[in-house]
């Protein structure tokens, strides 16, 4: 008979998101309002991700030296026809937070509405009560051969992605409002708080880049006017990232997000290399909400805004007189001396 502990392990979990949308809303499906890949009107609503776990495979899978999908995730939309009251509710749900924070999180390159929404659900399940996690879902086809295509979309949807980051700052305070973008995400952070950024005053206090696919040489420049607008900056990399070797192949320079040798570092970031993590998951590019150590860095990160040298579980290294950290390979590891 099994205990109440594995019963209750074993109940599924129901985690809300809530969204902002620029995409075409194309008719209604099984799962609520079915958000498209063209480019449409501003929406807001939430997404309801319930993660059932598989019987088994869910005890198994935190000791596996790769990712198995340990769970089933359904998936329900709804949407809030009225901005006012979508701002409220979120309001009032970063006050239930015990940090008060809102994450504000961009998804990247060749992700429909629903799997990011799954991606969202799981940053919001690692932060639990501690945070309230706002997801921004621009108009990717959700396709990978459409890399070109994702580009542009999301640099159309510039002026409104940084209107979404000046009413969040606006509405729960630059101290509270944390910016994390993944891939191609960040291009569109990025520019969208330069676009912020004519008259520099802060307004958010992490800024973090998910295996960015952004030009690593190109970065530099762009820090001195990102820095006057947060508290601090931090990027999570890897060597075994495969879409951001593609993605140097096709633009013929490195990514910010590749680690190892190709590693970025540039004064007054904190960049954390998952490299010694290995790939984990195929392709290893979704190791932020995949690699139980690099969610686990993540959310200190967020939830307490301890930097890079205060957190356990990181190996410092030094560059050209220039620190980094490595995130340990296994939990062993980061418990050790």
């Amino acid at each position: 008979m099994p205990s109440v502990s594995a019963e209750r392990e074993a109940a599924p979990l129901s985690v809300g998101v809530r969204y902002l949308t620029n995409r075409t809303l194309d008719g209604e499906g099984a799962n609520g309002p079915v958000y498209g890949a063209g480019r449409g009107t501003p929406r807001q609503g939430r997404c309801e991700v319930q993660f059932t776990p598989i019987p088994v495979v869910a005890d198994l899978a935190p000791s596996l030296p790769f990712y198995l999908p340990s769970a089933t995730k359904r998936i329900h939309i709804s949407a809030e026809p009225d901005p006012a009251a979508f701002w409220g509710e979120l309001g009032k749900a970063s006050v239930r937070a015990s940090t008060g924070s809102v994450v504000l999180f961009i998804h990247g390159y060749s992700n429909d509405f629903e799997r990011a929404c799954r991606m969202a659900a799981e940053l919001q399940r690692v932060l639990d009560g501690e945070a309230v996690v706002l997801m921004v879902s621009w108009p990717s086809s959700g396709r990978p051969l459409e890399y070109s295509r994702d580009q542009a979309a999301v640099e159309w949807s510039l002026p409104w992605i940084a209107e979404a980051i000046d009413r969040v700052s606006r509405l729960v305070g630059p101290d509270k409002t944390h910016l994390v973008a993944h891939s191609l995400g960040t291009r569109g952070l990025i520019f969208a708080l330069e676009w912020l950024g004519t008259t520099p005053s802060v307004v958010a206090g992490e800024l973090v880049f998910l295996a960015p696919d952004f030009d690593a040489q190109a970065f530099a420049a762009h820090v001195p006017r990102l820095s006057p607008m947060v508290r601090a900056i931090t990027v999570y990399a890897s060597e075994n990232d495969a879409p951001l070797k593609v993605s140097e192949q096709l633009h013929g320079f490195p990514r910010l997000g590749q680690g190892g040798d190709l590693r970025t570092l540039v004064a007054g970031v904190e960049t954390i290399d998952v490299t010694p993590a290995m790939r984990y998951q195929v392709l290893g590019h979704e190791y932020f909400y995949r690699h139980p150590a690099v969610l686990a860095d993540l959310r200190r990160l967020l939830v307490s805004g301890t930097r890079a040298g205060e957190r356990t579980g990181l190996r410092p290294g030094l560059e050209e007189g220039l620190p980094y950290w490595e995130i340990l390979a296994t939990p062993a590891e980061q418990t050790g001396p």
